[in-house]
């Protein structure tokens, strides 16, 4: 399992006559989905709230949908109209403070509502969409995730266990259904080479839907767009001018950068020297 394999599954496509927004907070907590007339028939659900559910709430005031919100790290939050929490997370399977997606559809009484899935739990979510019934998933119109240790390292992600056949298959199952739409590098950690290939630690991802929004080949944007902002503010945003974000760019590893950078600057030296 390569990491091309992996990285193949996160190529940006172009989605027919779509509007991007962005929804939540300036730098990290805000995701870009694509705004649509379908999203007023959904309900939210948020996994990984943290000290910061902005988007949550512009989620809410823009669609004006119930809310789900999970996360068991911290204390229940002041109680808000349309907006329900629970101290749990989300897993593969249950435990004392986590079920599955497909269990609290069960308990809210979701199981055949729409979906809009929003996801930054720092590495559980690889194993829980992976083990999350196709069916499940297909009710979903769209999914924001935060992809976590994408180069494997280990060092953004508290599940560093979760190996790189698990997570190219989580994302064959994703793709199976859903398009990759819109990335952004979170620059709150690294980008780093492996095997050749440049690759962002920490992606947010936007999926949508097959069966509700039509593509029309790969992406034509630079990311990150004029939606997008830093993560961390203090320090310019990752520029993915690299396969496979680039638009039209080729799959062609970088072999040694450090290399290729001293023997361009060498050739140009020599350049001028034959010019004397």
């Amino acid at each position: 399992m390569s990491i091309h394999t992996l990285l193949s599954a996160l190529q940006p496509r172009q989605a027919v006559n779509a509007k991007r927004r962005r929804l939540g907070s300036q730098g990290d907590g805000g995701y870009v989905i694509l705004d649509d007339e379908n999203l007023f028939d959904t309900v939210l659900y948020s996994y990984g709230i943290g000290d910061n559910d902005s988007f949550d709430h512009d989620f809410r005031k823009r669609y004006g949908v119930t809310v789900q919100q999970y996360d068991f790290s911290i204390a229940p939050p002041a109680e808000k109209d349309g907006v329900t929490f629970h101290q749990q997370g989300i897993s593969h399977e249950k435990t004392h403070n986590c079920n599955t997606l497909q269990a609290h559809l069960d308990q809210n009484g979701d199981s055949h509502k729409r979906i809009f899935l929003k996801i930054d739990v720092e590495g559980a979510e690889w194993l829980a969409l992976l083990h999350t019934p196709e069916s499940v998933l297909k009710q979903c119109n769209q999914i924001a995730v935060e992809l976590h240790d994408l180069s494997g390292c280990g060092r953004t992600s508290h599940y560093p266990d979760v190996t790189q056949a698990q997570k190219i298959h989580m994302l064959e199952k994703i793709t199976k259904h859903f398009h990759c739409w819109h990335v952004h590098a979170n620059n709150y950690a690294s980008i780093r080479i492996v095997d050749g290939f440049k690759v962002p630690d920490v992606l947010e991802v936007t999926f949508i839907n097959q069966a509700l929004y039509a593509v029309e080949g790969n992406a034509l944007e630079y990311f990150p767009t004029k939606y997008d902002q830093a993560c961390y503010v203090r320090k310019k945003d990752y520029q993915l001018d690299f396969w496979p974000f680039y638009p039209q760019s080729e799959i062609k590893p970088v072999k040694n950068p450090l290399i290729t950078r001293k023997y361009k600057k060498l050739a140009r030296a020599l350049s001028r020297y034959r010019r004397r």
